[in-house]
C-alpha cells in the first residue's frame, strides 16, 4: 500500500464518513500515527454512530483534539418522505450541491433491506426507467452512498440487515466510490453486513465484472438482462447493448459466479406485449440453463411519461412456469412501493433544491 509522506496536512473539515479502512489507514499514517487507528475510528463511526471525537477514549487526547479541529463525521439531510401502505418508505436525500438521491427501505419478516442509489440520474437511457428518463448529473461520492444508510437507519430507527445497490445510477460507471461503500459495508469494523447481504445490480459491464472480481469485495452479482436477445434489448437499453452483447455479459457474469461460488441473478421486468410471451421465456432459457445463475422476474411498475404497460397475471404466471419447467431457478419479485413511486424502474429525483 502506498502512503503519503508523513508531513502531509489532513485537509481541513476532511469528512470521514466513507472513506474505508485504507483510506484512514493513510491518513493516520500521514500525521504520524498508527494504522490501527484506523480500526478504532471505523468502529466508533458506525458501531457506535459517534459524531464527535472527545468520547473516543481509546485514542489520546491530542488525536482528538487534531480530528475535531481538521475533521468531522457528516449524515445526509433527509429532504422529504413517503411510506407506502405495503410497508415501504422511500426517503430524498439532498446533497451538499443541491441535488437529490432517493433510497428505500423494503420491510419483510426477519430482514430489513435498503435500496441504495450511486448517481444522480443515469446516462443509459433504458426506456422503462424514470431514472434514465433524468440524464446522467453526476456520481455520488462513497460519503454520499454511505450516507443514505445511515439515513435510512437512524430516520427510521431500524438496523438494516441486507443491502442493494439497485437504486439511481449503474453502479459499475462510479466504481471507485462504490468499491469503497462496499469495504465499509462488509468491514468487520464498520458496518459489517458481509457480502453475502449486499448485492450489487447492473446492466452489464464485463470488464468492471471483472475488476469486482479481482478487488476481493465479492458482492452478490444481479444483471439487469430484460430480454432475451441483443436485437430487443437494443430497443429497450439502447445504451446498455452499446456497452457489451449478452453473450459478453453472461460470460463475465458466469466467471464471476463461479469464483465467488455464487450464483449470480438475472434480474427481468416483464414488460407487457414487449417481452412477456412464451417465444420469450423459451429464448431465456436456452440462453441461461447452462449458466450458474437464477431468474427474478418483476412485473413492470408504471412510470409516468413511459409507452409501457404491465403484463397480464396470466402472461406473468405462463412465463415463469415455463422458465421453471425448463430447469431454471425462477421466482417473481413482489415488488413494494409502486404507489409512492418507489419500486423497481421508479425513482428519480422530483426534488431540486436551490
Amino acid at each position: 500500500m502506498s502512503l503519503p509522506n508523513k508531513d502531509i496536512d489532513i485537509p481541513k473539515r476532511l469528512d470521514l464518513l466513507g472513506l474505508p479502512r485504507e483510506e484512514l489507514e493513510k491518513m493516520f499514517f500521514g500525521i504520524g500515527e498508527r494504522p490501527f487507528r484506523a480500526k478504532q475510528i471505523l468502529k466508533w463511526i458506525y458501531r457506535h454512530r459517534f459524531r464527535d471525537f472527545e468520547p473516543m477514549t481509546d485514542m489520546p487526547i491530542p488525536l482528538r483534539v487534531r480530528l475535531a479541529e481538521d475533521c468531522s463525521i457528516g449524515r445526509l439531510k433527509v429532504a422529504d418522505k413517503a411510506a407506502s401502505p405495503d410497508g415501504a418508505t422511500k426517503l430524498a436525500f439532498a446533497l451538499d450541491d443541491g441535488a437529490i438521491v432517493e433510497a428505500v427501505h423494503i420491510p419483510a419478516e426477519g430482514r430489513h433491506t435498503a435500496c441504495l442509489s450511486t448517481q444522480v440520474g443515469c446516462a443509459l437511457g433504458c426506456k422503462f426507467c424514470a431514472t434514465g428518463a433524468m440524464g446522467f448529473v453526476r456520481n455520488l461520492t462513497s460519503r454520499e452512498i454511505v450516507g443514505q444508510l445511515l439515513g435510512v437507519e437512524e430516520e427510521l430507527g431500524i438496523e438494516l440487515t441486507n443491502v442493494v445497490l439497485m437504486g439511481m445510477g449503474e453502479p459499475l460507471m462510479n466504481f471507485e466510490a462504490v468499491s469503497w461503500a462496499l469495504d465499509l459495508f462488509s468491514d468487520d469494523n464498520a458496518l459489517a453486513l458481509g457480502h453475502r447481504r449486499t448485492t450489487l445490480s447492473t446492466v452489464g459491464i464485463p470488464a468492471k465484472i471483472d475488476e469486482l472480481l479481482e478487488s476481493g469485495l465479492k458482492p452478490k452479482l444481479a444483471i439487469s438482462l430484460n430480454a432475451p436477445n441483443d436485437k430487443l434489448r437494443a430497443q429497450i437499453m439502447p445504451e446498455a447493448v452499446k456497452i457489451a452483447s449478452i453473450a459478453e455479459i453472461l460470460d463475465s457474469a458466469s466467471r464471476y459466479a463461479t469464483a465467488t461460488a455464487r450464483w449470480f441473478t438475472v434480474e427481468y421486468v416483464l414488460l407487457g406485449g414487449v417481452n412477456d410471451s412464451i417465444t420469450h421465456a423459451d429464448a431465456l432459457a436456452e440462453l441461461l440453463i447452462e449458466r450458474p445463475c437464477k431468474v427474478n422476474l418483476i412485473k413492470y411498475n408504471p412510470v409516468e411519461g413511459k409507452e409501457f404497460h404491465a403484463p397480464k397475471d396470466a402472461d406473468v404466471e405462463n412465463f415463469l412456469g415455463y422458465l421453471c419447467s425448463a430447469g431454471l431457478t425462477a421466482t417473481l419479485r413482489q415488488s413494494k412501493g409502486a404507489g409512492i413511486s418507489a419500486a423497481c424502474g421508479q425513482l428519480a429525483s422530483s426534488i431540486r433544491r436551490d
